[in-house]
C-alpha cells in the first residue's frame, strides 16, 4: 500500500513539474510560430484543429497523470496493468504520425484527389474509407488494449 501512495505522489509531482514548461511550449506554438499562428483570423479547419488540440493537451495531460495516480493511491489497479496502459499509448502515438502521412499521401491531387468535386462514388467511399482509417486505427488499439488488460489481470483471478 505504502509503494502505491509513494507512485502516486511521484506522479502527481512529476505532473506539477511539467506544467509549467509544457503551457510555455504550448504558447510559443500556437502564439509565435509562422506555420501555427493560432491568433490570425483566417484559419484553415485543419489549422483550427490543431490549435484546439493542442489547447487541450495540458489538460489531457494533467487528467491522464491525475488518473493513474488515483488508480494507484485506490490500490485498484496494480502496476503492470498501468504499464501496459502507457506502453500502448505510447506505440499507438508513434504509429500515428507515418500513418497520418500515408493518409495525406494517398489523398492528395496526384493520387485518390479526394478535394475534386467530380468524384465518383466509389471515389468518394475510398476517400472516406481513408479518413477513417486513422479512427479505427487508434479504435482498435485501445480495444485490443483493454481486451488484453481485461483477459490478463481480470479473468485470470
Amino acid at each position: 500500500m505504502i509503494l502505491k501512495i509513494m507512485l502516486a505522489i511521484i506522479i502527481l509531482i512529476m505532473a506539477m513539474t511539467f506544467i509549467a514548461p509544457l503551457k510555455e511550449s504550448i504558447g510559443l506554438s500556437r502564439n509565435t510560430s509562422t506555420n501555427l499562428n493560432c491568433s490570425a483570423p483566417d484559419l484553415s479547419s485543419a489549422t483550427n484543429a490543431t490549435c484546439i488540440v493542442l489547447d487541450f493537451a495540458m489538460f489531457y495531460f494533467l487528467g491522464i497523470a491525475i488518473s493513474i495516480g488515483m488508480a494507484f493511491i485506490a490500490g485498484k489497479k496494480d502496476v503492470g496493468g498501468v504499464v501496459t496502459a502507457i506502453v500502448v499509448f505510447v506505440v499507438v502515438n508513434i504509429l500515428i504520425s507515418p500513418l497520418k502521412d500515408f493518409i495525406i499521401y494517398a489523398r492528395d491531387a496526384t493520387h485518390l484527389n479526394c478535394a475534386s468535386a467530380s468524384l465518383t462514388v466509389a471515389n468518394r467511399l475510398t476517400c472516406i474509407l481513408f479518413d477513417l482509417w486513422l479512427f479505427w486505427f487508434v479504435v482498435i488499439a485501445i480495444s485490443s488494449a483493454l481486451t488484453f488488460i481485461l483477459a490478463r489481470k481480470v479473468l485470470s483471478k
